[in-house]
């Protein structure tokens, strides 16, 4: 591997009692409980391994894989081509921050590299902001699923905008901008991407029959006052409409909370769609599949499709950047509080959670 691995930097501040937990909290148990605090001592550990299951993120990566193998078996041309795949182009946007390593740009052929980008509107209703900012890293040769979640707070160098938040990139230049803004602050190959939008699943979810949702009450009593549902505690079967309003509360909680209600609404999608008989799954996947957007090729597909299998066996690994005790809260002229990183130290332990065997070319 390239460049400086001298020890980390300690640089962020300690969090007072009471303070969300930016690292872990959509992974806790938000859908039970809404009151998650975090201790003013830090975690040590960055990343978390279990085995088998491919998580709440990854849902969604292998609903495309098994609708592309529904299409091999069913007719490729009828189905795949209902991908929305527009011509993106990232190399107009490719630069060296400042603030960034030297370092060149890894990569690994048995390493596959996805953006997950979940996209919703913004609150004038028009324009599109990206909430979700997740790299699926797929390890064909260890045999490993790594998912890293980039904070949209971060605060780093945007081709063609300036230094801003992160999710600045995907309102300025979409799937090409924030994908290589990523790549040029943290020196690690990422050219594929899958985007969904929030506010077309309700569709789909009315066409599968609705599906099972947990929820806390602090949740199910907001849905009852604002669109007169009857929710209650626990499970709920939600109809498309409901669902779509359940992924976009944030009065509860946070920012935090709701992407993890997204996160959650997925997961559910993919359950129910796998309860599915055959005609049913072709009948759905018809309707959903003009709301991905991905430059992965027909060949990417069926091959991710082939593989899907082993996928959900392999250990999995979560990472956030920026890690614990590699950033500052700063806050900006304008009020916004971001995240000031050190894109050295953390474009390090992100080269070596990719790529644990130093094997990457770059």
């Amino acid at each position: 591997m390239a460049g400086n691995t001298s020890g980390r930097r300690p640089q962020n501040k300690a969090r007072s009692r009471g303070e969300i937990d930016r690292y872990h909290y959509v992974d806790r148990d938000i859908y039970s409980r809404s009151d998650h605090r975090v201790s003013a001592s830090p975690r040590k550990k960055r990343r978390k391994k279990k085995k088998g299951g491919a998580g709440r993120v990854v849902a969604v990566l292998l609903a495309v894989a098994v609708v592309a193998a529904l299409a091999v078996a069913g007719g490729a041309g009828a189905l795949l081509g209902r991908l929305d795949r527009p011509e993106i182009d990232t190399t107009q946007y490719e630069e060296q921050p400042s603030a960034a390593p030297t370092w060149s740009v890894l990569s690994d052929s048995s390493v596959i590299n996805i953006l997950l980008i979940g996209k919703d509107k913004g609150d004038d209703g028009m324009s599109s902001r990206s909430d979700t900012s997740m790299l699926v890293s797929i390890d064909t040769k260890n045999k490993e699923l790594r998912l890293v979640s980039f904070l949209r707070d971060l605060y780093l160098e945007i081709p063609t905008v300036g230094k801003t938040r992160l999710n600045a990139a995907y309102a300025n230049g979409g799937a090409a901008l924030t994908m290589q803004t990523l790549e040029n602050n943290f020196r690690v190959n990422i050219d594929k991407y899958i985007e969904i939008d929030f506010e077309n699943f309700a569709l789909v979810i009315d066409k599968m029959g609705g599906i099972d949702i947990d929820m806390n009450a602090a949740v199910a009593a907001e849905g009852n006052r604002n669109i007169g549902s009857h929710w209650t505690e626990g499970v709920n079967h939600l109809s498309g409409k409901e669902a779509l309003y359940y992924s976009r509360i944030r009065a509860t909680d946070s920012d935090f909370g709701r992407t993890g209600r997204q996160r959650q609404v997925i997961e559910a999608i993919l359950t129910r769609f796998k309860q599915l008989n055959i005609l049913d799954m072709g009948s759905v996947a018809f309707e959903y599949l003009p709301y991905v957007t991905t430059n992965l090729s027909d060949g990417d597909i069926v091959y991710l499709a082939s593989i899907a299998p082993q996928i959900l066996d392999y250990d999995q690994e979560t990472m956030a950047v920026p890690n614990e005790g590699t950033y500052q809260d700063l806050k900006l002229p304008s009020g916004a509080l971001v995240l000031d990183a050190d894109l050295e130290e953390n474009s390090r332990m992100l080269r070596e959670f990719l790529y644990p065997s130093g094997e990457g070319e770059g």
